[in-house]
């Protein structure tokens, strides 16, 4: 198995992105790749939470432009098929955060869990945009085997009940796997971020999961 950690920034560097292309393309392994969310996209996430709750002037504005990064973006790396399936995923996406952001304003919820679910979001549309740069890549969904405490800001991951999901969510994986880098599930169902060191944490779980991986 190997692991490569992405940040989103990669995704806008052509050079830097045709390296890591060829890199995968060429392990003789099982891929599972890491990704964090685009450059700029986290501020502008809290800040489309921040108006939300304050019901702030300037929230289209902000959404729309939430969209034109990803959308832009898109166009230069993608075409065909590929690219119509992402606009779909990204759609499905954007139409949910959009829902969630409207609760927000209409119920002040102002909870830890309501605001990381959000966050969640920036790593899910830039790894959803990475997976479409290969015909046969598997999106995964990290929540499905990151699994936390309910310590929101600073939360434990329970190391053996997710390398034990991780192994689950993976086995038979023959080709490349894309996941999201920062955000898990807590023991209640609730998504939670993973903070600064969430990408090396999720590359570390795999790690130990599989023992003989090689983590880039």
């Amino acid at each position: 198995m190997f692991v490569k950690k992405i940040k989103g920034v990669v995704l806008e560097n052509r050079e830097a992105l045709a390296e890591v292309k060829s890199v995968l393309q060429n392990q003789n392994s099982p891929c599972i790749v890491v990704v964090s969310a685009l450059k700029g996209v986290m501020p502008r996430l809290r800040q489309l939470h921040a108006l939300s709750l304050r019901k702030g002037a300037g929230f289209e504005e902000e959404f729309a432009a939430l969209r034109v990064v990803h959308e832009q973006l898109a166009e230069q790396l993608l075409s065909g098929k590929q690219l119509d399936l992402y606009r779909k995923e990204m759609q499905e996406q954007l139409d949910d955060l959009y829902g969630i952001l409207h609760n927000v304003a209409v119920l002040k919820d102002a909870s830890h869990y309501m605001k990381d679910y959000i966050l969640s979001k920036g790593d899910i549309l830039a790894s959803l945009l990475f997976c479409r740069l290969f015909d046969s890549a598997e999106w995964h969904d990290s929540r499905n085997f990151i699994l936390t405490d309910g310590n929101f800001g600073a939360p434990e991951v329970l190391w053996e009940e997710s390398c034990q999901a991780a192994r689950q969510e993976f086995r038979g994986l023959q080709g490349i796997a894309v996941v999201p880098g920062y955000c898990g599930k807590t023991k209640a169902g609730y998504t939670i971020s993973l903070g600064r060191v969430g990408l090396s944490l999720t590359a570390a779980v795999l790690e130990s999961a599989f023992q003989q991986v090689k983590v880039a």
